[in-house]
């Protein structure tokens, strides 16, 4: 997993280009973590936060190809990021993973107290 990403400025840089995909989305879980995503740059944010996960499921079946999900390195983000992995990949969206995981690698729980 961490030879995926040489250090945290390579993880952001990757995840830019990949936002730049118009194919691709990255699902936040609030509008904190939109905005700092947003400050690096990064393009096709989905913020979950106040909308009903079916409504959030449908717009990304119908819009994108694949999802990068970012939820919190916590108990609840664990959780809600399995449901959206399975919920997606179900329906045939790519789902990644490998950007939340190397957070894990380098002990960061929240996404929007990133660097």
């Amino acid at each position: 997993m961490s030879e995926v990403f040489s250090s945290f400025e390579d993880w952001k840089k990757k995840l830019k280009e990949e936002s730049e995909n118009r194919k691709t989305c990255v699902l936040v879980e609030g509008k904190r973590d939109f905005q700092k995503l947003s400050r690096y740059g990064i393009n096709n944010v989905i913020v979950l936060q106040g909308k009903k996960y079916y409504d959030v499921v449908e717009y990304i079946l119908n819009n994108f190809d694949v999802c990068i999900i970012l939820f919190d390195i916590d108990k609840h983000g664990e959780k809600m990021a399995q449901k959206f992995s399975h919920m997606l990949s179900s329906e045939g969206v790519n789902v990644n993973n490998i950007y939340r995981e190397y957070l894990k690698i380098l002990n960061i729980e929240e996404i929007e107290n990133l660097p």
